[in-house]
């Protein structure tokens, strides 16, 4: 069995380099990413689901970097 370590490197490696086309909720213990090429990540918990995203773009869109 792998650790979530292992887990969480492999799953990166997977989704390298891939774009996020939507991000589904069906349930609120349920997450559900769908690629551009069709690779799907998907997410269950017993209990609910709370999503967090924080970025470090502009409002524009750019990154700091862009500059």
């Amino acid at each position: 069995m792998l650790s979530l370590d292992e887990e969480a490197s492999r799953a990166t490696q997977m989704l390298s380099g891939r774009a996020l086309s939507h991000v589904r909720r069906f349930k609120a213990t349920e997450v559900l990413l769908e690629f551009e090429d069709g690779t799907r990540l998907y997410i269950d918990s017993a209990s609910t689901l709370e999503l967090s995203i924080t970025t470090n773009a502009k409002p524009d869109g750019s990154c700091p970097s862009d500059d």
